[in-house]
């Protein structure tokens, strides 16, 4: 394999170059073309895969149903990204901003060389792909799959290569246990061997593999596939940012915080730590977008979100919950700590006037806090967020400009 792997290397990457050239031009055109050409990908796709599953039918054989499979795996995926491409150019559509289908990798830190983890137990295909690629990529390398499940979780890389027959766990298992871990879930991995069947290379794309090559390979070959591998999950990670994040304010939107919530709450009742949040609105809104239009508003809902933004943790998620409100979320945060940052807040804002013309404008904002209650069962976020609610209402009946905290419930 060390041979194949040093040979061949700058044809391939020629080639790469022309693809990403490509893909630059396509990209240039006019947004209504970019639509027509997701949509007919998306359905050409989903064409590919009825067909993979009416030649793939049980009664076919096994090498020919696992051979459809793939087919149909690789189909649907195709179609699900055009699908995804899409429905956020409609909502940014929506919203006036401008979408660029490479935006992930123009955004990519240029100086950062993507991390690799090579899993591989044969010394001397080891050193062979570590000489042929730390010159582009920092290569991090184990000699066995509990080994590199220990390392993925303690750095998490941008890519991992496993060796499909690795002692103790093996390829498979590891990917399994990658993809079950929620710090690593998303890590693409390509699988590696020299020999495996149909129902294997299945099996992996099943359980989430992002390539599965088989050895030997070149160095040209392989350093494509990664490429193609990395650029598919920024432009990925990319999307689902995207989709997930409030244009105006760039915040979590109302879909990410709902799922957040969900997630948050389940931990927090299953290990017995706190959990608050904090709900926020601003106070005199509507006199801003009477006076100045809603241009203005905008702009005074963004001034917002950036104080709060400012004061939160990386643990911490703060979330645009519909016009001038929004909500943070605290995981091992007690009410008492909750509203000590409720109040550093609101006298910051209290303090902030946004210019607009020749006028300065108040953003002052009311807080309520509330924390998840140990008697509050698996949907117990609606009733955290009702709390919150019920608080926030109470410092603007008090006189607005002010944070008020859940009353305490009765304990049983």
């Amino acid at each position: 394999m060390k041979e194949h792997l040093r040979a061949e290397g700058a044809s391939d990457e020629n080639s790469g170059q022309a693809g990403i050239g490509e893909r630059t031009q396509r990209a240039s055109d006019p947004a209504t073309q970019v639509d027509r050409l997701c949509a007919e990908i998306r359905d050409r796709a989903r064409q590919l895969a009825e067909r993979a599953r009416v030649l793939g039918s049980p009664d076919s054989g096994v090498a020919r149903h696992a051979r459809a499979r793939l087919l149909e795996v690789d189909a649907e995926t195709i179609a699900d990204l055009a699908e995804d491409l899409l429905r956020v150019g409609a909502g940014l559509a929506a919203s006036g901003s401008s979408f660029d289908p490479l935006g992930a990798e123009s955004s990519a830190d240029p100086e950062r060389r993507p991390r690799i983890l090579i899993a591989e137990d044969d010394t001397e295909e080891r050193e062979a792909l570590e000489a042929g690629l730390e010159a582009d990529y920092e290569v991090a390398s184990v000699v066995d799959g509990n080994q590199a499940l220990a390392s993925a979780r303690l750095g998490v890389p941008d890519l991992v290569m496993l060796d499909l027959r690795l002692p103790g766990l093996d390829g498979l298992g590891v990917l399994d246990a990658l993809r079950a871990d929620m710090a690593t879930s998303e890590v693409p991995v390509i699988l590696l061997s020299g020999q495996a069947d149909d129902a294997t290379r299945v099996r992996a794309l099943d359980l989430g593999a992002a390539d599965f090559i088989q050895k030997p390979i070149s160095l040209g070959e392989l350093r494509a596939r990664m490429e193609r591998t990395l650029r598919h999950t920024r432009r990925q990670t990319h999307l689902r940012a995207l989709a997930q994040t409030d244009v105006l304010t760039g915040l979590a939107n109302l879909r990410a915080f709902r799922e957040r919530l969900d997630d948050e709450v389940r931990r927090a009742l299953r290990y017995g730590t706190a959990l608050t949040c904090i709900m926020a609105d601003m106070d005199h809104l509507k006199p801003v977008n009477d006076a100045f239009g809603h241009g203005a508003g905008d702009r005074a809902i963004a001034a917002v979100a950036d104080v709060l933004r400012s004061q939160l943790r990386a643990t911490d998620l703060g979330a645009r919950y519909g016009g001038d409100e929004f909500v943070l979320l605290l995981p091992h945060t007690g009410a008492a700590d909750g509203r000590i940052l409720a109040e550093r807040l609101c006298a910051r804002l209290a303090g902030t006037e946004l210019p607009i013309g020749d006028r300065k404008v108040s953003v002052r904002t009311s807080f309520g806090v509330a924390e998840l209650e140990p008697g509050d069962g698996e949907d117990g976020g609606a009733g955290l967020l009702r709390r919150a609610d019920e608080a926030l209402y109470a410092a603007k009946r008090s006189g607005r400009g002010r944070v008020e905290v859940q009353a305490e419930q009765p304990k049983a």
